[in-house]
């Protein structure tokens, strides 16, 4: 099952939804609920109140669903593929389209803040291919940052340029959302904790991300003004996570392909090393790391303003995104004791 946060195209809902996607729909899981109370001959304030308590809320929601959540979005699709069968496209009073076309919505990060977000490295060919050094700790721990949760983007959100760096570069990854919380969860546990996959990129700002991590500190800046997730989160059972081929294209030219494999640490590794003597919570999310030669730096190629950059994932799907212009300050902005910072690479 593939899931995404979505706003409806029509003009009188309001907020985001969860919805599933079914070949080229978005079955709007609410919508589909009000519809097949509807279909059996109920009014339409019993249908609301239906679909409010049968449809998530939100993303994380579904999560906490567990199970139960799942088996009534089956149903819920299994009621639309019935009506497309039918040769009918429910819409439900007011013009709410239960399974519109998914170019006719907009899809949000399927978690538009998670509540937390650690970043792995599992990957010692990235890190190679970087230039970086593999520490001693690496062989006994997979290593993370946390990233900034404010300023999550999604499918089609242009990807910012801040003033402070001339050097902006993509990374390739996926990355498991936690489904159940709970501390201390053995690898043996942990795959029943895991809800499903997304492609993540890990916006960088290589010059002054290397420049602030010259005091062993940081990313900081270098990391925290923009991450790119989507378009969906593919549910665990759907995915082996050994064996997602990954490629990354720039204005329709690939730049790299590569697949998960390869990988020190597994999703179940990794969230047990999160999980240990600290809680995780439903909707976390835990990305593995940039893939083999799955970023600018390692390529020694380096994307543009106005570039489309277009990250795909077998069983997930691609995110798009367009690089903006770089970000023009006020006067008076930032500290004049910072003049920019030395490019990185080889």
């Amino acid at each position: 099952m593939r899931l995404v946060t979505f706003e409806p195209g029509h003009a009188d809902l309001v907020g985001p939804r969860v919805g599933v996607l079914h070949e080229d729909r978005v079955v709007d899981l609410y919508a589909a609920h009000t519809a097949a109370v509807l279909r059996a001959g109920g009014g339409v304030g019993d249908a609301r109140i239906t679909a409010a308590s049968a449809a998530p809320r939100d993303m994380i929601a579904f999560f906490e669903g567990g199970e139960q959540a799942r088996r009534r979005a089956d149903d819920a699709v299994a009621f639309v593929v019935g009506a497309l069968d039918r040769g009918e496209d429910p819409v439900n009073p007011g013009g709410e389209q239960v399974a519109p076309v998914a170019d006719a919505v907009r899809l949000l990060a399927p978690v538009p803040r998670p509540r937390r977000i650690r970043d792995y490295l599992t990957y010692e060919a990235h890190a190679a291919g970087s230039g970086l050094a593999v520490p001693e700790a690496f062989r006994s721990v997979p290593i993370c940052y946390e990233c900034n949760v404010g300023t999550i983007l999604g499918p089609g959100d242009p990807i910012p340029w801040p003033a402070y760096t001339d050097q902006m570069d993509f990374e390739l990854e996926i990355g498991f959302f936690v489904g159940k919380g709970g501390r201390n969860i053995s690898v043996d546990e942990a795959p029943a904790h895991i809800a499903g996959v997304t492609i993540f990129n890990d916006l960088s700002a290589r010059d002054i991300q290397f420049f602030e991590m010259s005091l062993n500190i940081g990313p900081s800046k270098g990391k925290s003004f923009g991450t790119v997730m989507g378009p969906c989160v593919t549910t665990i059972d759907e995915v082996d996570e050994f064996a997602v081929q990954c490629t990354a294209r720039v204005n329709g030219e690939v730049w790299a392909q590569a697949d998960t494999s390869g990988r020190r640490y597994s999703f179940a590794e990794v969230l047990a090393w999160a999980s240990y003597c600290e809680p995780v919570y439903p909707g976390e999310f835990l990305a593995v790391g940039t893939v083999g030669g799955g970023c600018g730096l390692e390529l020694d190629r380096w994307i543009q303003s106005g570039d489309v950059l277009e990250l795909e994932a077998s069983e997930i799907g691609t995110l798009r995104n367009v690089v903006a212009e770089k970000e023009k300050t006020p006067a008076g902005a930032g500290i004049p004791s910072y003049t920019g910072a030395p490019r990185a690479g080889h």
